[in-house]
């Protein structure tokens, strides 16, 4: 059996990844509705950002855990910036999550609500790219 601490760290990396991978996947699902119009793309995205929001506090109180544990709280640059640009992360997914299931029709309408909307959702995958980016300056 792993210890507490080794068994937070891999929790850590696993929700992580898994995070890292669904906002992506949500670009990549609206730009497939973009082009071809099928709703079924724009509700895959839906749903797979509902399960990255669900997993971003996994990941950051793990991450937290791991930073107080590993590294003993200390400050740096990279710390500070995982810090914030993950409560970025979470408030701009929370954001996004909770405007689409106000209001299901958002991709159907027509002016600037939508391309919010869209800039919204691929700004999530920038900021999981930057997170990552950071996180791997440790491996």
């Amino acid at each position: 059996m792993l210890p507490l601490k080794k068994l937070i760290v891999h929790t850590h990396h696993i929700a992580t990844h898994f995070t890292n991978a669904l906002f992506p996947v949500s670009a990549a699902l609206i730009t497939l509705y973009l082009i071809t119009d099928k709703p079924s793309f724009e509700t895959a995205c839906y749903y797979s950002m509902i399960f990255g929001l669900m997993s971003i506090p996994v990941a950051y109180g793990s991450g937290f855990y791991d930073w107080r544990t590993r590294f003993q709280g200390r400050r740096t640059f990279i710390f500070d910036h995982k810090v914030v640009f993950g409560i970025i992360f979470l408030i701009l997914a929370s954001i996004v999550v909770i405007w689409r299931s106000y209001d299901g029709g958002i991709m159907y309408s027509v002016g600037l609500n939508k391309w919010l909307y869209v800039t919204l959702v691929y700004s999530l995958t920038g900021i999981a790219t930057w997170l990552g980016y950071l996180g791997g300056k440790f491996i």
